[in-house]
Order: structure tokens, then C-alpha cells, then sequence
């Protein structure tokens, strides 16, 4: 499809020319995305950043001229929520906005400073995000496409997390109602899945009958979507008594992404062995349970400490089959 004046257009700037325009005369409007515990636990950034908070509700963006040149960066080197936020700025008009490459851990890697955030103030002029005209960009269901594999040539290797998403004991659901009654349910189970994943920056790759897998640009967007996604699903059985529970897994890791099939039949394919793990250690989890490894829980301790604290470890270590050669360490919140 042809572009058009409309179409949302992100840029991509790295750390060495980021840290030249800000020294320049006239400087982007930095701009530090990340939820509030995050904050909390690491209330350090890039000098002159103003704090975006991903968990606002609602969520706000500065208000400013909109030939205002933005700068948007993360926690996560996958720039999923940068991207997010640079989404809702194009959304509202804005002209010239670019997401950090490599976010703050690159900023980081290459020794340059840092200050401290005062996050709990806004400065200058904020609005909501808008909620008409551009703004369906931010609800698109292939968001995280657009957001970590944007402006990239397929295949590819990198880090991603996946999130598994399982209902818990559908063969009743199955052999008690007509296929009528199943698909109805069923289908209102995955709406909320899918919604919650875009909502956090992530897609669902496939459906898989009772469940689905869901990827992301890194842990600190699959973890938060894990318990949103345990929240919503809880609120809905509130209405809906008959929905079934779930059970959660999540691990992240090195893949290789790519289109495999034909010209007649082909789809976007994630190929690691942390979709094999995250898929085998799905069923350790308890009802409503979300298991993660041990490298997930470590990333949360940074990036999200109030999520961290939700876990305790599962009793004894794991050996799963295609990894017996390491028994692994897994961590349940309940």
C-alpha cells in the first residue's frame, strides 16, 4: 500500500549522534519511557529526560509544538516501548520523532552519563494520548511487528521473550458444550489475549487451540503483559463464570526470526530454544500461575521489582526434555 501524508513514520538514531544533538544548539526533547517501578528501582537516565510513565492512566504525552524534534528511548534494547510512545507522538502530530537504538542499555554500553529523573512531577504541558484519527496506529494488532522488527530486512537473529498462554483443563469446555458454546468462549479468551499483547507492545503469533504464543521485544514487556493479561482474563470470568483459567509461561532469548513458505502460503517464523522452553515448562504452572527462568525473573529485578517480588521459587530444579544436559531454575507467582 502506497504511503500517504498519514502513515506514521518512526526514525532510528543511535547513541554516539543522540549524544551530538544534544550537545548541538538546539537539542531534541528527550523523552524516558518506562513504568513506574521502574523508576522506583532505577530512578537514572539520560540528563534533561522528562519520565514518560507507560502504566498513566490515563497514559500522557508532552504537549508541545509539534515540528518539536523527539527523542524516545526504553529500558529494553528491543525498543518495544519506546516504540510505543513515539507511536502515540506520531499519533498526535508530531513531525520528527526517533527512538534511541538499543535504548538506555546501549547508552549505557558505551560509558556515556547519566543523571537522576525526578518522575514524580510532570514539566511544561501534557496531554492524554489522542483517541481519534492517527491514534488507531497504536491499536493496530501487528504492533510489535511494526515496533522491534521495523525498518529491518528478514531473517534475522535476535533477542526476544515469549510469552505461553494456556486455558487449564479445556477438555471439560470440549465434551460439556456444543461447538457453538466452545468457539464462543474460546474466541473470548483469545480477544483478551490479543488485545493485552498489543496493549504492551507484543503480537500473537499463532493460536494453538486452547492457547497461543505470544512474542515481545524483550522481558520487560512480556512480564507486565503476563499479569495484565491474569488480571483481565480474572475480571472477565467475574461476568463470564464459565471461562476457563489459564496458566502462564514466560523465557526469553536469542532467535532467529524470518518468513518461511511460498509464495501461495508463508509467515513471519521465530525459531530458539527459549520457545521450546517457555512451551515445556507451561504445564508446572499452577491455575492462574505464571512460571518464568531464571534469566526473566533476573531481568525483572532491574526493570520491574514489584513483579519480581510476586515469585518464589518452584521446589527442586527442572530437567526438561531437549535441555537434560541443565537442570533449570523456575520461579512461579500464583
Amino acid at each position: 500500500m502506497p504511503e500517504t501524508n498519514d502513515t506514521p513514520r518512526l526514525q532510528r538514531i543511535d547513541a554516539a549522534t543522540l549524544a551530538q544533538r544534544l550537545a548541538g544548539p538546539q537539542p531534541p526533547l528527550l523523552l524516558d519511557v518506562r513504568r513506574r517501578a521502574a523508576f522506583e528501582s532505577k530512578p537514572r537516565g539520560i540528563e534533561t529526560a522528562l519520565p514518560l510513565l507507560l502504566d498513566a492512566d490515563p497514559p500522557r504525552i508532552p504537549d508541545r509544538p509539534r515540528a518539536t524534534p523527539i527523542v524516545v528511548y526504553c529500558l529494553c534494547s528491543g525498543e518495544a516501548s519506546s516504540t510505543r510512545a513515539a507511536l502515540w507522538l506520531l499519533a498526535a502530530g508530531y513531525e520528527h520523532v526517533a527512538v534511541l537504538d538499543g535504548g538506555l542499555p546501549q547508552w549505557e554500553a558505551q560509558n556515556r552519563p547519566l543523571a537522576a529523573l525526578d518522575w514524580t512531577r510532570e514539566t511544561g504541558r501534557w496531554m492524554n494520548i489522542p483517541k481519534t484519527g492517527n491514534a488507531a496506529a497504536i491499536d493496530a494488532p501487528l504492533l510489535a511487528e511494526a515496533a522491534f522488527l521495523f525498518g529491518q530486512a528478514l531473517p534475522l537473529r535476535r533477542d526476544m521473550a515469549v510469552l505461553f498462554v494456556d486455558m487449564v483443563d479445556s477438555t471439560r469446555l470440549l465434551l460439556r458444550h456444543d461447538a457453538t458454546e466452545v468457539l464462543r468462549r474460546v474466541q473470548a479468551f483469545m480477544a483478551i489475549v490479543v488485545d493485552v499483547a498489543a496493549h504492551h507492545c507484543g503480537d500473537v503469533h499463532d493460536f494453538e487451540g486452547d492457547g497461543a504464543m505470544l512474542y515481545f521485544a524483550g522481558p520487560g514487556e512480556a512480564l507486565p503483559a503476563a499479569f495484565a493479561l491474569r488480571a483481565a482474563l480474572a475480571e472477565c470470568r467475574r461476568e463470564q463464570p464459565s471461562l476457563p483459567q489459564a496458566r502462564f509461561s514466560v523465557d526469553a532469548g536469542p532467535l532467529v526470526i524470518g518468513h518461511i513458505g511460498t509464495r501461495f502460503r508463508r509467515g513471519l517464523s521465530f525459531i530458539g530454544p527459549s520457545i521450546n522452553r517457555a512451551a515445556r515448562i507451561l504445564p508446572l504452572a499452577p491455575a492462574d500461575g505464571i512460571i518464568v527462568t531464571q534469566g526473566v525473573l533476573e531481568h525483572a529485578q532491574r526493570s520491574d521489582p514489584d513483579l519480581h517480588a510476586e515469585f518464589v521459587e518452584l521446589a527442586g530444579r527442572q530437567r526438561l526434555k531437549g535441555f537434560s544436559e541443565q537442570a533449570l531454575r523456575l520461579f512461579v507467582a500464583r
